[in-house]
């Protein structure tokens, strides 16, 4: 079984209802099964963020976020 065949659960952040999202479907949001709220998106893989997309990508997703920073020097 490869990786893209897997699914996830996906709490509804609306209703709690936990919902299976195929990694296929990684970084779309989707529809909950039981109240057709909002999903947040699936990210199986780091997303790399800069200065510019971190306050939008951090605004619009609802979901945790775990932000790792780090510098050349």
């Amino acid at each position: 079984m490869t990786e893209t065949s897997h699914t996830y659960l996906v709490t509804c952040p609306s209703c709690k209802t936990e919902n299976r999202v195929p990694a296929a479907r990684e970084g779309q949001a989707g529809k909950c099964g039981n109240c057709r709220g909002t999903l947040p998106p699936l990210y199986l893989q780091p997303v790399q963020l800069t200065d510019r997309s971190f306050d939008s990508f951090i605004s619009n997703y609802k979901g945790p976020v775990l932000a790792e920073f780090w510098a050349p020097w």
